[in-house]
């Protein structure tokens, strides 16, 4: 993140900001306002989503 603004991104994860709500919006829609939470779920998810081969 660049600006306090920006969308979150970790690895295959992006979780956008929202203006109108005032957070990151998760994939199941709810809202994070916190930027270290939002970016602790974001790599938790990306996380979850690596296939182990």
């Amino acid at each position: 993140m660049q600006h306090p603004n920006d969308h979150i991104v970790v690895g295959i994860i992006t979780l956008p900001y929202s203006i109108i709500l005032g957070g990151w919006v998760m994939p199941d829609g709810s809202i994070i306002s916190n930027p270290l939470a939002a970016q602790k779920e974001a790599e938790r998810l990306n996380n979850a989503n690596r296939t182990i081969h």
